[in-house]
């Protein structure tokens, strides 16, 4: 029989007779080891097999790891744990309890003693991990700290990651001001310190740049608006322009084509240009212009695909003896010497050109005293894809290291509806990456990015507003290392929804009412991603597949049975989709211009409804028939007959 302390909480099975258990061998001791040195709070069971008379302790000896604050169970105890397996039901009952007993006081001191050690010498906070069967025999963190008086805050510090922004991808659906008024307190709440606006041709420019502004941009005051809003949320503001690739918006329009890197991609600008540099320093000008008193810009520079290839940049290469590598950081220190020698403002910019340029070349290009460095990885398979000689040549380099996520817009360009789980693994993932590397690397804070377009070109994808959930989960993660039906509970009680939040949607039953900024475009997209799956499985029926093919119907020569059975649910469901055209309309307008209203409806809704709509009047045509002519069908095939 195994002893009682050995399965409570530690997702141990006890109470069984283990039929390959050696029967010369007993449990010695229980080892419970809390390890200072790491960044995470451990209890480790150590199960000490020995001869049933040997002396356990010197097995225990074994154990110091020279670093660690071990708590063993004394010899005293062991001397009054006889052999388990020769004691009486009674004995054994009692000396269980006894034992018991001694484990919860360890469990409860040593515990308590850590957490207060971590509070009083560690100022960066250290997030106690809870894992299934790991803190369940303490019977759980928080019931300790109501015990030891200790606050939940206090295990999960504000310091651990002190900037945690979210990132409003703006281009081609800029939501109302007034909906941002009620957003911003909501970010705020959900424990936001920022928000890193992407303006791209949202923003008003004025002046020789008014071309580069969307018809339904916003204007100054609005940008205004925004400012003061943040401020009353106390959200640190980060613009983002576009300084290198994914500058679309500006390289399309005809009056700026010739600044293009390729002549058919309006996507990297050229870096030799004599005209580039004038024109992004008045970008930036006019950005923090309309942004006074921020600490940092966020000036882009990812996906530079295209990068050395024009004539003009080829002959400079040369002159120069330059490598690509070395064109790429000429450009980005130009524009963020330009930002911290005319503006006490600290550049950012993605990472990705960084992670194939030799750490040589970074250090010689002295960009790490110009530029802070965000780090992205959206999917999972952060460790695979980031290895550790990437971290450690960053960390040699830069002083500031960010980390970026995303919570929406990073599954696929079309997709309308987050799948929270998918966005839940990526920050598990990220968090793993912070614990791994937080006390060798000084992280600034993280990124929550949620992407609207893949780029200019691409078709709106997960709007904002059904993605609050996404947001709201992931971000009380970053806070609390929970994903819990305690933890997802909270959310859905402060997004006031009459359900549980759905984090699959391979389970989506029904649509989770909501009552937030925008849940009704949340319901929307729920109630649009269930009637898609349901028409879908119309189509997919076999009645439809095999009789109601698009044959069939231009020869209107099909079974009249197998087209009423396949095709039941057609009007009902015809109905229901109607309906949520007319929702969408509403719930979209609460939080969008007409402009983005039309477009989401156009790409999303309006191709299914049209698709139901003919099948709907081809079905009647259909049953309508009565009789059908002598194979063959084709009039041209039976004239060569």
């Amino acid at each position: 029989m195994i002893p009682s302390f050995l399965h409570n909480g530690f997702g141990v099975g006890g109470g069984e007779l283990w039929s390959d258990l050696n029967p010369r061998l007993v449990i010695g001791s229980v080892v419970c080891c809390l390890d200072p040195t790491q960044r995470e709070s451990k209890l480790r069971l150590f199960l000490m097999c020995a001869p049933p008379h040997a002396a356990v302790d010197d097995g225990l000896k074994n154990l110091e790891s020279g670093h660690g604050t071990e708590r063993i169970l004394s010899k005293a105890v062991h001397d009054e744990i006889p052999d388990l397996l020769t004691q009486s039901p009674e004995h054994l009952k009692k000396q269980k309890e006894y034992e018991s007993r001694i484990m919860a006081n360890i469990q409860k001191m040593t515990v308590h003693k850590e957490l207060k050690r971590k509070m009083d010498h560690d100022p960066v906070g250290i997030i106690l991990h809870e894992k299934p069967g790991l803190l369940d025999g303490l019977g759980r963190v928080r019931d300790l700290e109501e015990q030891s008086g200790v606050a939940r805050k206090s295990v999960v510090m504000e310091n651990q990651l002190k900037h945690k922004i979210v990132h409003l991808d703006l281009k081609g659906a800029p939501p109302k001001i007034e909906y941002l008024k009620k957003l911003f307190p909501l970010l705020r709440s959900f424990g936001a310190t920022g928000v890193l606006l992407e303006y791209e041709d949202m923003f008003p420019f004025w002046g020789k740049l008014e071309l580069l502004s969307a018809h339904n941009a916003y204007a100054k005051g609005d940008i205004a608006d925004i400012m003061e809003i943040a401020k009353k949320n106390s959200l640190e503001v980060i613009p983002l322009v576009q300084t290198f690739g994914h500058m679309e918006h500006v390289l399309k329009l005809k009056e700026f084509a010739e600044l293009r890197e390729v002549p058919n991609y309006p996507q990297v600008i050229c870096p030799t240009n004599n005209k580039t540099i004038p024109l992004i320093k008045m970008m930036i000008d006019q950005i923090l212009e309309m942004h006074p008193g921020i600490d940092w810009l966020h000036i882009g520079s990812d996906e530079v695909y295209n990068l050395g290839e024009c004539t003009r940049c080829q002959q400079y290469l040369l002159h120069q003896q330059f490598g690509k590598n070395d064109l790429f950081l000429h450009h980005v220190k130009k524009v963020s010497r330009y930002i911290k020698e005319n503006y006490d403002v600290q550049p950012i910019m993605w990472d990705d050109e960084f992670r194939k340029i030799p750490l040589k070349a970074i250090e010689d290009s002295q960009v790490g005293q110009l530029v802070e460095i965000m780090v992205w990885k959206y999917s999972t398979g952060i460790m695979v894809d980031l290895r550790s000689d990437m971290w450690e040549k960053y960390s040699s380099v830069f002083n500031g290291i960010w980390i970026a996520s995303a919570f929406k817009g990073a599954a696929n360009p079309e997709s309308y509806i987050t799948n929270i789980n998918d966005r839940l693994g990526n920050h598990k993932e990220w968090m793993e990456i912070f614990d791994l590397y937080v006390s060798t690397i000084h992280f600034r804070g993280i990124v929550l990015t949620g992407w609207q377009r893949f780029d200019h070109f691409a078709v709106l994808c997960e709007l904002l507003p059904q993605a609050i959930p996404s947001l709201a989960v992931n971000l009380m993660f970053i806070s609390e290392r929970k994903a819990d039906h305690g933890a997802l509970a909270r959310v859905g009680d402060a997004l006031k929804c009459n359900s549980f939040i759905n984090l699959d949607l391979q389970y989506l039953e029904y649509a989770n009412k909501c009552d937030f900024p925008g849940s009704a475009v949340y319901e929307v997209a729920q109630k649009l991603f269930i009637l898609k799956r349901d028409i879908d499985t119309m189509l997919h029926n076999p009645h439809v597949t095999g009789w109601i093919t698009d044959y069939n119907i231009e020869h209107s020569f099909a079974s009249p049975q197998h087209v009423e059975q396949g095709l039941q649910d057609l009007s009902m469901l015809l109905f229901d989709y109607s309906k949520l055209m007319t929702d969408a309309e509403t719930a979209l307008s609460d939080v969008y211009d007409e402009y983005t209203v039309k477009e989401w409806i156009s790409f999303n809704v309006k191709p299914t409804h049209n698709k139901l709509q003919k099948m709907y009047v081809s079905s009647t045509k259909l049953q309508e028939k009565t009789h059908w002519p002598r194979r063959p069908l084709d009039a041209e095939l039976t004239k060569e007959l």
